[in-house]
């Protein structure tokens, strides 16, 4: 089995600093583990995104980027933060 993939530092870099990732690290580190329809609702419901498409796109650029993991349990998704997810406590 080979090692997982390393994530480079300017990948990480753009996705932490885009502004609607940011808005979800944020939340996904404030609970540490939350639902995909929470955040989600959460997200719309605040005007930080407009439909679920986008929340997918950016969430799998932070999982790429070894942000966040995606938990599947109980035939629910949700999200835990990484240490990688970590640097958005350094954002005021």
């Amino acid at each position: 089995m080979s090692d997982p993939k390393k994530v480079g530092h300017a990948q990480h870099l753009k996705a932490v600093n885009h502004p609607i990732r940011r808005e979800m690290l944020k939340r996904v580190n404030d609970a540490n583990i939350i639902l995909k329809k929470d955040l989600l609702s959460d997200l719309i419901n605040n005007k930080i995104i407009d439909q679920e498409e986008v929340f997918d796109y950016n969430m799998d650029f932070l999982i790429q980027a070894q942000c966040v993991k995606k938990i599947l349990k109980n035939n629910e998704i949700s999200f835990e933060i990484l240490p990688g997810g970590k640097v958005i406590e350094n954002f005021s």
